[in-house]
């Protein structure tokens, strides 16, 4: 009986990238709490995107 160890893939690094460049980003462009929190949204659901439709593709 043979087993496969196929490598285990985890992407909760680009969600934590994601969540820190989208606040930097808010914080450095105005400052304000409400956009760093928009930012922070807009950034996770770029990483969702890009780990559902890019990444996910290629190694298909």
């Amino acid at each position: 009986m043979e087993t496969q160890n196929e490598p285990e893939n985890n992407y909760s690094y680009f969600y934590i990238l994601a969540v820190i460049f989208g606040v930097l980003t808010a914080w450095i462009v105005t400052g304000s709490i409400l956009y760093m929190l928009l930012g922070a949204f807009l950034g996770l659901l770029t990483a969702a995107f890009f780990v559902n439709v890019l990444v996910r593709k290629r190694e298909n």
